[in-house]
């Protein structure tokens, strides 16, 4: 009966770590996928003219235009080099 313990224990112990470590990983994985608010930009009247507003963003093209979440959404945009806002955002997805 000893015998049989010192084998099952360090094999039992072993799978609990392992399982721990697993669900570690993942939830370090998930923590990396979240996503980050940024500051973003409606023209207001035009390009020139920039008010600024938080969205969930990003410069990584998607596919679908970084919209605002207002009644009426309006397009939000990136400052250039040049302080206008004209770069396209992002939807991210």
């Amino acid at each position: 009966m000893k015998n049989v313990l010192k084998v099952i224990l360090p094999v039992l112990a072993f799978t609990l770590a392992s399982a721990g470590a697993v669900s570690t990983n993942d939830a370090k994985v998930k923590d990396a996928k979240k996503t980050v608010l940024i500051t973003g930009f409606i023209q207001n009247p035009s390009p020139a003219s920039c008010q600024s507003i938080s969205v969930n963003c990003t410069i990584n093209n998607t596919g679908q235009d970084c919209m605002t979440t207002e009644l009426t959404p309006r397009r939000v945009w990136h400052k250039n080099a040049a302080n206008a806002c004209s770069v396209n955002l992002y939807k991210v997805l």
